[in-house]
């Protein structure tokens, strides 16, 4: 039986960025992966450009970033229950398209979701409402022969 993922955070952006965006070969749906840092947050890493003394080319596991505090909230019962998440890049601007803004990077995590529940409880947010009974149709009083 395989367990299937849902969407935990559809777009999250990556904070504190440690990689110039436009040089470090990233592209959108670039596998990535979570990690808690020492200092308690949650590292974006990924495959990123590393050359050697500038001239060979090689791909080397680095820190991206890491994700703000709502959505270290959300994804973090899931890191510490080790539950498999899928993370993916979805979205890039690099520094040449970010017309004098910071550049972005978002990931989205895939995972399973029954460790959010008491998450969206200490957010306050409203359970999810109870299921309307259908109206009953016309033809409800027919029998199939």
């Amino acid at each position: 039986m395989t367990d299937s993922k849902l969407p935990l955070l559809h777009k999250a952006p990556v904070e504190g960025l440690t990689v110039h965006v436009a040089r470090s070969g990233l592209a959108i749906g670039d596998v990535a992966r979570l990690e808690r840092l020492s200092d308690g947050r949650i590292g974006v890493f990924a495959q990123v450009r590393k050359p050697i003394l500038g001239l060979i080319p090689r791909r080397r596991d680095g820190l991206v970033g890491h994700l703000g505090p709502l959505a270290s909230e959300i994804v973090l019962p899931s890191l510490d229950h080790g539950d498999a998440l899928r993370v993916r890049i979805v979205a890039l601007i690099p520094e040449y398209l970010a017309n004098g803004y910071p550049p972005e990077v978002h990931v989205s995590v895939w995972g399973d979701p029954r460790h959010l529940r008491p998450v969206l409880a200490a957010l306050g947010l409203p359970p999810d409402p109870e299921p309307r009974p259908l109206p009953p149709s016309r033809l409800s009083g027919l029998q199939v022969i």
